[in-house]
């Protein structure tokens, strides 16, 4: 099995692992109907995130071994005052430090290419078939948006950057996620000084969705609240009868009037966030564990070059809810059981559905309804 997805390029789903996976589908179906998506949720995405002090050391802080990912030069740059930055200089302002946690998976059960935890450009081939298929490769590169949206009383701006991996790693025995293509989608709010109120995390999939929020956000929401609600850490985190509550897994510290970029922490393997806060603390290790990406606009992945040809296609299927070609995973067919849309295949920046499909990415209402915000704050 390990064979056929050493290049994640010509990776297939094994006919012989889902054969052997289908014994243990009804039994994880059983346990899905059983806990209830709330249950699902809090047994699947919620884990220990590192605080303020992994900025000191991040490459020991994430266990001795990473790669402290940061904008080039020509996009480091960024108005010292956000309140007049043009949307490029935001763009350029905000872009993220990714520190990548590397493990050498070599001696281990499930052992996986270094290049799996190594951020890269979006590509498109066609198979021996002639089917479009996404793959990941080359320098490292983030796709940026930037957007004006009406939240809450007025308009706010998004600034969102998705990194994208060459593959979901196999990291178990029976390992449903396993698949081509993995990501890391970050997204900022920002007030009317465009300065951030919070942060979001997510995978192109939809999976692992977390919110971090300015500190001053949640000493206002406890100055309103007093206290958090129950089963809750902060204050802005609110219970939602019926529904997944969100998880709000951490505060930024970073001055209003001079913010800086975030750093995000970022897990070997499945990639999943396991920290974000301001590089204003950040101590940046020596050159051989750095690297730089390159910043480029999130719509050049509707017209990528096809690989040998002078064709351009769209990193997606625009027909089929703008899902990755070719990164179907096989958790789709368990989660399929309790009406979630294909599962774990990464996705469009707005087709990404959360939290079991009860709400997307591009409604906008979604932190009114989800968030414990006091008044005034949209």
């Amino acid at each position: 099995m390990e064979a056929e997805h050493n290049d994640p390029r010509h990776a297939a789903l094994d006919p012989s692992a889902c054969r052997d996976s289908i014994r243990t589908r009804l039994g994880i179906a059983c346990w899905l109907l059983c806990l209830g998506c709330q249950g699902i949720s809090n047994h699947l995405t919620q884990w220990h995130m590192l605080g303020q002090e992994a900025l000191e050391d991040p490459v020991q802080a994430v266990g001795g071994d990473a790669t402290v990912v940061i904008p080039a030069a020509n996009e480091a740059s960024g108005k010292k005052n956000p309140t007049s930055a043009s949307p490029q200089e935001l763009v350029r302002c905000y872009a993220p430090v990714f520190v990548q946690q590397r493990v050498n998976t070599a001696a281990g059960p499930y052992p996986y290419p270094p290049e799996y935890d190594r951020i890269g450009a979006a590509r498109l081939e066609r198979d021996a078939e002639g089917k479009l298929r996404a793959f990941v490769a080359g320098p490292p590169t983030v796709y940026a948006i930037y957007q004006k949206r009406r939240i809450g009383a007025r308009d706010h701006v998004q600034l969102t950057y998705t990194a994208w991996y060459p593959a979901h790693p196999r990291m178990k025995a029976i390992d449903l996620e396993e698949a081509r293509i993995d990501s890391c989608v970050l997204r900022i709010t920002l007030d009317d000084q465009n300065a951030p109120l919070f942060y979001e995390t997510i995978a192109a999939c939809g999976c692992f969705h977390k919110v971090f929020v300015a500190r001053r956000l949640e000493d206002a929401a406890l100055e309103q609240f007093a206290a958090p609600e129950k089963g809750h850490t902060y204050a802005v985190e609110r219970v939602v009868k019926n529904a997944i509550d969100w998880e709000v897994a951490g505060t930024v510290d970073d001055p209003r009037d001079h913010p800086s970029r975030p750093v995000v922490f970022l897990k070997a393997g499945d990639h999943k966030v396991i920290g974000l806060n301001s590089s204003a603390r950040l101590h940046t290790p020596p050159p051989d564990k750095t690297a730089t990406y390159a910043l480029t606009d999130y719509s050049e992945l509707y017209a990528l070059p096809v690989e040998g040809t002078t064709e351009k296609a769209p990193f997606f299927n625009l027909a089929d809810g703008g899902k990755v070609w070719g990164a179907e995973r096989k958790e789709r067919f368990v989660f399929h059981l309790i009406g979630v849309d294909d599962a774990g295949h990464p996705r469009a920046n707005d087709q990404i559905k959360l939290h079991f499909d009860q709400s997307t990415w591009d409604d906008m209402t979604i932190y009114g309804r989800y968030l414990r915000l006091p008044p005034g704050t949209l």
